[in-house]
């Protein structure tokens, strides 16, 4: 049964090495040729090249989190500062203040899953206490309200649903940073009203991205269940070479 069970991780892991190096050459083509498209103007609309450039990095670094890899917060660095010029320009002043922050934190981010955790070799894939879930969900309903009403006071566009993404979005980059599953759930949550936000506001290449994000936190989600479930079944019959292969991305 313990051959079966090895052999059976063995080859899942296979196939999720095979399936990332697919994603890999059609993302990076689909990205090179969207530029492409965008910089000689042979797309249709107003698309911009500081717009795509935030589409394309933000992709890469969604993927790559979604993929347990600390690269995504490096290249992240430079997603934020490209969005944070793309919604000053189209007056989201509360996901410039986000972008801000995202920066920050990111930092922050890149020391804890390279140096967290009891070891200081990385903070493994945990879940967050009920507990603090509860205390999150108050933030969001209190936060939201301020936030909302400043949005009004400086004339922001979309001020309910602006505050709302705004606050949403930092509990789930929050709990990503310490390596939570839950906070796959909530950028679900968020990309699901981000979409047709954007859309609204005539940023229609960056609301096709975030439905593609939906789908990265879909993937991200089970990934991370993965982990989590692998690196307690090690925690609970010591170290193999099957759940350290398991983890895939870590």
């Amino acid at each position: 049964m313990a051959v079966t069970n090895q052999s059976a991780a063995v080859a899942i892991q296979a196939a999720r090495s095979m399936s990332n190096r697919l994603q890999l050459i059609v993302g990076g083509t689909a990205s090179v040729a969207l530029l492409a498209a965008v910089a000689t103007g042979a797309l249709p609309g107003e698309l911009t090249l500081l717009e795509t450039l935030a589409v394309v990095t933000s992709a890469w670094t969604t993927w790559l989190l979604a993929n347990n890899r600390v690269l995504g917060w490096w290249i992240g660095l430079v997603a934020v500062v490209l969005y944070a010029v793309v919604f000053y320009r189209v007056r989201l002043f509360a996901e410039v203040v986000l972008q801000g922050i995202y920066f920050v934190t990111s930092l922050q981010a890149i020391f804890i899953w390279l140096r967290g955790g009891a070891d200081h070799h990385g903070r493994p894939v945990g879940r967050m206490p009920p507990a603090w879930n509860v205390l999150a969900a108050v933030f969001v309903v209190l936060s939201t309200l301020a936030a909302w009403r400043v949005l009004i006071a400086v004339r922001g566009a979309a001020p309910f649903w602006d505050a709302l993404t705004m606050i949403l979005s930092l509990v789930a980059h929050l709990y990503l940073m310490g390596r939570y599953v839950e906070s796959w759930y909530i950028w679900i949550i968020v990309d699901i009203i981000y979409i047709p936000l954007f859309a609204s506001r005539g940023l229609f290449l960056t609301a096709g991205l975030y439905a593609t994000f939906l789908a990265m936190a879909v993937v991200g989600l089970r990934n991370f269940q993965l982990i989590y479930l692998a690196q307690h079944a090690e925690a609970s019959r010591g170290p193999t070479k099957v759940t350290s292969e398991l983890r895939g991305w870590e």
